[in-house]
């Protein structure tokens, strides 16, 4: 077992949503047995020369060739290239799923890291835990934003583990797993603050409607879904209260009021707006890696803003520093996970990779570490076929 990289991979993904130095470790003694395994490195090469691969491929290598831009500055672009560079993981980590039941071990590994992680919220409100520095909700490992997105993403996961598998699991199992299902929408719902998660798992099911039933009849589901989001909005005084603080904070960056430099929506959209500005000066090619503080700064300055390297928004961060063309590959990307993966549940990719293109419009997740990690993590588990090489090796006495 110490010798199957899905078993690391496994490790990596239940520590994600408590402690990063864990991750890091058996991310890199996953890739270690990986490369270090003959059966395991000659299955890399169907996973890069796939559709999925070559996609991610051509996206990292425009990003690292957009550092040759005048704008671009090495030290900066470093920053960056680190993190888009763990992209070229997800064909070298999805040789570790030997067997299909490897990847399912990967994701239940991932659910139950964020159950600790709620159990340890519930510790935080009722003081068993100390309350974190600056924190406004009761979390206690990640920002509350990456605390919700994972809730929202491991909660339909787990139903759907109990659609397929509530005849094969025990009396017992199936308890645990409800009531996990159970304290994890009751701590998303109404303890912790998550508009980003609010917005995944709203997302979700309106995705499997659509699936499922067609656009006619899923669009009727999609409907009843936001009719039922409305009356959450409506009756929920935790939910009402930070919809309409979203609201509010729109309008005060709307009005032009100075106070929404210090708002999270307001914020945001002063990010975007000298995005957009420092796209139309450089919209094919962008201004290369590194340089989106260089671009964004002259507008910054104007209006006696910080500068700043995120505008929390992943799309306008790919075109800023790689133009339209890096925007253009990134589609493409999740284009290959939606319509060119070889995986056993489509569905299931799909919902991921549905709530990753909603919220990195409010979000930067591949720039992010535990959010750009999952998405590493939970596509090289989904996207591609079981290693029928690696399985026969390892079956052999």
């Amino acid at each position: 077992m110490l010798k199957r990289p899905a078993f690391w991979l496994a490790l990596s993904a239940f520590f994600l949503p408590i402690k990063p130095a864990p991750v890091n470790l058996f991310l890199l003694v996953a890739v270690v047995l990986v490369l270090g395994q003959e059966a395991y490195r000659k299955a890399i090469a169907s996973r890069l020369f796939s559709p999925v691969g070559y996609s991610i491929l051509a996206l990292v290598v425009w990003l690292m060739a957009s550092t040759l831009l005048p704008d671009s500055s090495w030290q900066s672009a470093n920053l960056y290239l680190v993190k888009y560079l763990r992209l070229m993981l997800i064909p070298v980590l999805a040789t570790a799923v030997q067997q299909d039941s490897d990847r399912w071990k990967i994701l239940d590994a991932f659910a139950l890291g964020v159950l600790v992680s709620v159990l340890a919220s519930y510790a935080v409100a009722v003081g068993l835990l100390p309350w974190p520095a600056d924190a406004t909700s009761p979390v206690y490992f990640k920002l509350h934003i990456t605390h919700n997105f994972f809730i929202a993403l491991a909660a339909p996961y787990v139903v759907w583990r109990l659609f397929e598998r509530w005849s094969c699991w025990s009396a017992p199992v199936r308890f645990l797993a409800l009531s996990g299902l159970t304290i994890s929408l009751y701590n998303f719902l109404f303890m912790v603050e998550g508009r980003s998660g609010w917005l995944a798992i709203a997302c979700i099911p309106a995705v499997v409607a659509l699936r499922k039933l067609g656009f006619k009849k899923g669009g009727v589901v999609a409907l009843a879904l936001a009719l039922v989001a409305f009356a959450i909005v409506a009756f929920s005084p935790f939910v009402h209260e930070r919809v309409a603080t979203a609201l509010h904070e729109v309008q005060q960056w709307h009005d032009g009021l100075s106070v929404a430099q210090d708002t999270s929506m307001g914020r945001r959209l002063i990010f975007w707006s000298y995005s957009i500005r420092a796209i139309e000066h450089a919209p094919l090619f962008g201004h290369g890696l590194g340089g989106f503080e260089l671009a964004i700064t002259p507008y910054a300055m104007a209006d006696h803003f910080f500068i700043f390297n995120n505008p929390h928004n992943q799309y306008l961060l790919f075109t800023v520093q790689g133009g339209l063309l890096a925007l253009f590959l990134y589609f493409t990307v999740l284009w290959a996970l939606l319509c060119r993966s070889e995986g056993p549940a489509p569905l299931v990719l799909t919902c991921l990779v549905a709530s990753y293109a909603l919220l990195n419009l409010l979000n930067s997740f591949h720039f992010d570490f535990a959010e750009g990690l999952l998405f590493i993590i939970a596509t090289a588990a989904l996207a591609f076929r079981a290693n029928a090489s690696s399985e026969k090796a390892h079956e052999r006495p």
